[in-house]
């Protein structure tokens, strides 16, 4: 009888480990499709790279359109794009690792750090986690700044601004304007400036060779750089679309919400070494990615996503196929997301040089394909 049981259950672990394998050899097949559907659909006009990997192996990679129309330079895996809010994982990293030094405490207000910030009960846990009810750039620069902006300019405009969007810890509210405090944090901590700061403690112990902070104060030429295009719906994109050229905007100067560089070989290098610990250590990740809850109880939770919001990422309500956190970037020009699945050691990474967000479909779907999950079906971008 113990035998057979014991057969039985081999035999269950075999037909699992090859039920798994079989489906798992049909996923770049699947990951194509969707790639293939995507670039089909006219109204996406998708223009950037994708890869996907699992325990570190790229199981599937693609690119299309141009990185330089002009040049006729066309995407690749090595194509360098700029992140947008995407760059936001990399301040929380960041952040999280002073914490882990002892350097900071996350429950601190940020003003001890800090003393010219006009709010004092907001801490850097809320500010990570955007509960702290400070408004996003667009509340406070509701109309172009009369200079070029840069860090320096964050604390004297919410000195401006007059009372929080809510009370602390009370409700999510998305703000960059956090997340240029935050930098802000990381210099004054650690006397180094934030781009600095990403190249010693992240870029160069993850093997990022080709990312870095990238903003109109410094120079830093990378010939295989995307250039950002505006997309408009299925007309073709010209080189006259490139944009980012105004200083008096705060997604285009101030570092810390925004304004990382990097390519999808890269973000894969990030990803690995936060699975491995290289930059983070696991108790630390693990508080980085539990969602926070609020001053009534209730779980934080994304307006218009099904996330829940953790310190810097989003995360999946549904773990039925694991823990996947995520955060995408958009801006003028730029479309980007990253996934990672913490349980089954996978990622998706999609990186475009267009304001389309035909990403979100191509990543979620990847991840959904990667799970065993049906393909959603999203609609053209707005």
């Amino acid at each position: 009888m113990k035998r057979f049981f014991l057969k039985s259950i081999f035999s269950i672990i075999c037909l699992l480990v090859n039920t798994h394998f079989l489906f798992a050899q049909n996923f770049p097949e699947e990951l194509d499709n969707l790639f293939q559907q995507q670039m089909s659909d006219a109204q996406f006009h998708f223009n950037g790279t994708v890869l996907v990997a699992e325990k570190s192996k790229i199981i599937y990679q693609n690119a299309t359109g141009y990185a330089n129309i002009f040049l006729q330079q066309k995407n690749s895996l090595q194509t360098r794009y700029q992140l947008a809010s995407l760059s936001k994982v990399f301040t929380a990293v960041s952040i999280m690792q002073l914490a882990e030094k002892k350097s900071i405490q996350l429950d601190d207000p940020i003003k001890k750090y800090l003393p010219s910030f006009p709010y004092a009960d907001v801490t850097i846990r809320q500010i990570l986690s955007h509960t702290s009810g400070l408004p996003d750039f667009s509340e406070v620069y509701r109309v172009k700044s009369s200079h070029a902006l840069n860090n320096a300019d964050v604390i004297p405009a919410l000195i401006q601004f007059g009372p929080l969007e809510s009370p602390p810890g009370t409700s999510f509210h998305y703000s960059s304007m956090g997340y240029a405090l935050l930098a802000n944090l990381v210099e004054k901590i650690s006397g180094q400036s934030f781009p600095e700061y990403i190249q010693e403690f992240i870029c160069k112990p993850a093997g990022m060779l080709h990312s870095y902070v990238l903003s109109p104060y410094i120079e830093h030429p990378d010939s295989l750089r995307a250039l950002n295009y505006v997309a408009h719906g299925a007309d073709p994109l010209k080189s006259d679309d490139s944009v980012r050229t105004d200083l008096e905007i705060p997604w285009q100067t101030i570092v810390g919400p925004g304004l990382m560089v990097s390519s999808a070989e890269d973000l894969l290098l990030f990803s690995e070494a936060l699975f491995a610990n290289k930059i983070l250590s696991a108790e630390s990740q693990e508080e980085m990615y539990t969602p926070v809850k609020l001053k009534d109880g209730k779980v934080a939770q994304l307006d218009r996503a099904p996330l829940y919001q953790a310190l810097g990422w989003g995360v999946d309500i549904d773990q039925s196929s694991g823990q996947i956190v995520s955060h995408n970037g958009g801006s003028m020009g730029i479309s980007t997301i990253l996934l990672r699945n913490l349980k089954t050691h996978q990622t998706v990474i999609v990186l475009e040089n267009t304001d389309n967000m035909a990403i979100l479909a191509y990543g979620v779907n990847a991840m959904n394909i990667l799970c065993g999950k049906p393909v959603r079906q999203f609609g053209p971008p707005d």
